[in-house]
């Protein structure tokens, strides 16, 4: 697997290359935000012991609850450069943040991306549990 996109209507939130420092889980994704006249994308550092662990976390959770919760959830890499909000309303809407943060200029972007509740948020939830487990090349 090279990549796990979600989303629809051209709006896709995109994780891909990842890279580990030692082994995996992934310490490294590159992260893309795509919608109407909007192209963006960086490599986020996880940042944290297990990885990207954390976000593959994230999503099984949102997988396990796919019929819904109240409140947001949400995943943060450690440098702020991710964010992702999650709420429920029938669909999961992604609210999604990427910000590069290199001084004393940067950008930040944000996007909503909607997921189909059920099959389609499982599937997500295993492809980025393989993506960030894979062998590094």
């Amino acid at each position: 697997m090279d990549a796990v996109v979600l989303g629809e209507s051209g709006r896709t939130l995109t994780f891909s290359d990842p890279q580990a420092r030692d082994a995996s889980p992934s310490d490294f994704l590159t992260v893309a935000v795509v919608g109407p006249d909007l192209r963006a994308s960086r490599q986020v550092y996880a940042g944290w012991e297990n990885g990207f662990s954390t976000l593959a976390a994230f999503f099984a959770d949102l997988a396990d609850h796919w019929r819904g919760w109240s409140g947001q959830r949400v995943f943060e890499s450690i440098e702020g450069d991710l964010r992702i909000l999650a709420t429920h309303d029938g669909h999961v809407n992604l609210q999604v943040r990427l910000w590069e943060t290199t001084e004393p200029h940067g950008w930040r972007v944000e996007s909503e991306i909607r997921v189909d509740a059920g099959e389609a948020l499982s599937r997500a939830a295993n492809e980025v549990a393989a993506l960030i487990t894979r062998p590094q090349s």
